[in-house]
């Protein structure tokens, strides 16, 4: 059964683990939770942003 950090069957994601330090965490942690949205969604549109992807284009995601 899905939740909200994992999509439905037809929702293009990777899972993944990976390693921050812990001030980063908590300053995308504090973001995610001012905008009220889970960490992994911030976390996405962090990473768009930074490699210059368009969300909303699904081709590219």
């Amino acid at each position: 059964m899905p939740n909200e950090n994992s999509p439905g069957d037809d929702a293009p994601v990777t899972r993944t683990t990976i390693e921050v330090d812990q001030a980063v965490w908590r300053q995308l942690r504090s973001a995610a939770v001012a905008e009220g949205k889970n960490v992994s969604t911030k976390l996405e549109e962090v990473l768009a942003d930074h490699f210059d992807v368009d969300l909303d284009d699904t081709d590219t995601k």
